[in-house]
């Protein structure tokens, strides 16, 4: 219940606020379960991610976020992942079912272009085996820098890519994982650039 509220608020304040747009939402599957994985440049981003998928999405949040005490308490009871030890909790997750969201650079961008990603998210999918949707959010780092106090009303896009499948592999390999990780990052990339 908590997730469908803030979804909705979300939802309202980038529409309001921002002009949220989106493309690609067709490739969001209807069921089964889903890691979304994004470029990452501004608080914003999985706000206006999680305002236009129709489904629960559970973020990894980087620790020193999650760990705010006026934040500790919504991320919990959203079942958002902290991020020590996030990789097997959303490998977890995923063969429950559920849906993760990451942001494979790590940390949000200081100029707002893609930065190198990190093996977590090639793992967590060959792992558990479940599609990534790369995802783009455009306009973000405009509305809402990383040094900024305040967001201020800009155009924000969504674009939503086609499903990655990488396959199942219980023990993936050193470049068996880069090489996923290079399609996402290429993926997220070509996004970028619509």
């Amino acid at each position: 219940m908590p997730y469908r509220i803030l979804r909705l608020i979300g939802w309202l304040i980038c529409k309001i606020l921002f002009r949220l747009k989106v493309k690609g939402v067709e490739n969001i599957p209807a069921k089964g379960n889903i890691i979304i994985a994004a470029n990452h440049s501004s608080y914003l981003d999985p706000i206006a991610i999680g305002a236009v998928i129709p489904r629960q999405i559970k973020w990894i949040v980087r620790k020193d976020v999650y760990d705010v005490w006026w934040l500790r308490s919504l991320f919990a009871s959203t079942g958002m992942i902290r991020e020590n030890g996030s990789v097997g909790k959303a490998v977890d997750l995923l063969g429950k079912g559920e849906n993760v969201g990451v942001f494979p650079e790590g940390s949000r961008s200081p100029d707002g272009r893609l930065g190198a990603g990190k093996r977590g998210v090639a793992i967590m999918a060959l792992k558990s085996g479940a599609p990534v949707i790369p995802c783009a959010v455009k306009g973000a780092f405009k509305a809402y820098p990383r040094n900024a106090v305040f967001p201020r009303p800009y155009p924000v896009e969504i674009i939503i890519g086609k499903a990655i499948e990488p396959g199942k592999a219980d023990a993936p390999d050193d470049q068996t994982i880069d090489s996923v990780l290079a399609g996402i990052m290429t993926a997220i990339r070509s996004l970028m650039e619509q």
